[in-house]
C-alpha cells in the first residue's frame, strides 16, 4: 500500500499529453484560414510550438462576433480586444502584426496625403467591428467609422465607395484584396501606420483548467522552435520578400515581457 502511495505521488495532476486545449481564431487570412494550408501563419506556428512540448491544441474558427461575446473561452489574436471584456490566467505573445491604412485609388485624382487624425477627418473610416479601444474618443475627435465583423465586407464597402479608408493589419489587408479583386489589386494604396505594431497571443481563460501548467508548455514550446529556427521558416513564407520585417523578436520580447503575469 506504501509502494502504491509513491507511485500515485509520481503522477502528475496534469500531462500535456492527455487533454486536447481548445483554441478559437476568427477567419483572417493569411493568420487564420481554414482555407490555407496549415491554417494560416498563426494556426502553423501554434500548432509547431505545440508540437515541439508534446501538446495536442485543436483551433477552432469561429466568427468574431462570438469571440468577443464568449467570455469563457480560450482565444488567439490581439489582447486588447479581449482583455475588457474577458478575464485570462495567461496570455501568450507569439509574433506580431502591424496595421496600414487603404484605399482605392481609382476614386482620387492624386495620392492621399495622411500623416495624422486631421488629415483623416473627411474620410469615412472602415474597421473591423470591436477592434477599436476606445471608439467614442476617436469619434469626438472628428473622426468617423464604419464597422464591420468580416474583412471582406470591409474592402468591398471600400472599392464600391461607401467608405473611403479602411484600418486593417497590414498582411490581412493584402491577403483580402488579392483574394477578392486580383486582377485590380495594384489599384488599392496602403500605407502602413508607425507605431501600430501588435501582439498576437494565445489567451486562457481565467477559468481554463490548468491554465498556468499549460501556458508554461506554450512558452516553452515557443522557446524551443525559435531556437532551432523552425519558427522563422513559418513566418518567413508568408511575407513577399520572404524575411521577418526588422525589429520582429525585440518588439515579441517587449510584449512577452508585457504580458508576463
Amino acid at each position: 500500500m506504501i509502494y502504491l502511495r509513491y507511485l500515485l505521488l509520481l503522477i502528475p495532476l496534469w500531462t500535456a499529453q492527455a487533454d486536447i486545449v481548445v483554441l478559437e481564431a476568427n477567419e483572417s487570412p493569411p493568420y487564420w484560414s481554414n482555407s490555407l494550408p496549415g491554417g494560416g501563419l498563426g494556426s502553423e506556428l501554434v500548432q509547431a510550438i505545440s508540437d515541439a512540448v508534446g501538446l495536442q491544441t485543436q483551433i477552432n474558427f469561429v466568427p468574431l462576433s462570438r469571440m468577443i461575446e464568449d467570455k469563457n473561452n480560450n482565444d488567439l489574436g490581439n489582447p486588447e480586444f479581449y482583455m475588457a471584456q474577458q478575464e485570462f490566467a495567461a496570455i501568450i505573445p507569439f509574433a506580431i502584426t502591424e496595421a496600414a491604412i487603404f484605399y482605392y485609388r481609382p476614386r482620387y485624382n492624386h495620392a492621399l496625403k495622411l500623416t495624422g487624425f486631421n488629415d483623416l477627418k473627411q474620410y469615412r473610416l472602415g474597421v473591423l467591428k470591436g477592434t477599436l479601444i476606445d471608439r467614442h474618443a476617436f469619434e469626438q475627435m472628428g473622426l468617423h467609422f464604419e464597422s464591420s465583423y468580416a474583412q471582406a465586407s470591409l474592402f468591398k464597402k471600400l472599392k464600391l465607395g461607401r467608405i473611403d479608408l479602411v484600418f486593417e493589419i497590414d498582411l490581412v489587408g493584402r491577403q483580402m484584396i488579392a483574394q477578392l479583386f486580383p486582377e485590380q489589386k495594384d489599384d488599392f494604396i496602403r500605407q502602413p501606420l508607425p507605431n501600430s505594431i501588435s501582439p498576437i497571443a494565445i489567451m486562457l481563460d481565467a477559468e481554463y483548467p490548468h491554465a498556468v501548467e499549460i501556458a508554461a508548455q506554450y512558452r516553452k514550446g515557443l522557446a524551443a522552435i525559435i531556437a532551432n529556427g523552425r519558427y522563422q521558416q513559418i513566418v518567413e513564407k508568408y511575407y513577399p520578400d520572404g524575411q521577418l520585417p526588422s525589429g520582429w523578436f525585440a518588439n515579441l520580447q517587449r510584449f512577452q515581457q508585457l504580458y508576463s503575469f
